[in-house]
């Protein structure tokens, strides 16, 4: 599984180019990358639409995605 560092070398961007396709601020990217930050759901979908790859692919996602509530739908809907 690579790195969100990985994959943008791989699609051969730099942070500022990263950036500007995915319409966030580089420092974002950084923060990202060094392990500085947990990305949120929007940011995990845009840096993955900006990159063409599955969100699950990228390692820092993943900590986005494990944050989530394990509420079931049922749960939701009898509150």
């Amino acid at each position: 599984m690579p790195s969100l560092r990985e994959a943008r070398l791989q699609a051969l961007l730099s942070i500022r180019q990263l950036a500007r396709r995915a319409g966030l601020a580089p420092t974002t990217i950084y923060l990202l990358e060094t392990h500085q930050r947990t990305p949120q759901l929007l940011t995990v979908y845009k840096l993955s639409r900006a990159l063409d790859v599955d969100p699950e692919e990228i390692e820092e996602f993943r900590a986005a995605f494990d944050v989530l509530p394990d509420a079931k739908p049922d749960e939701k809907a009898t509150r």
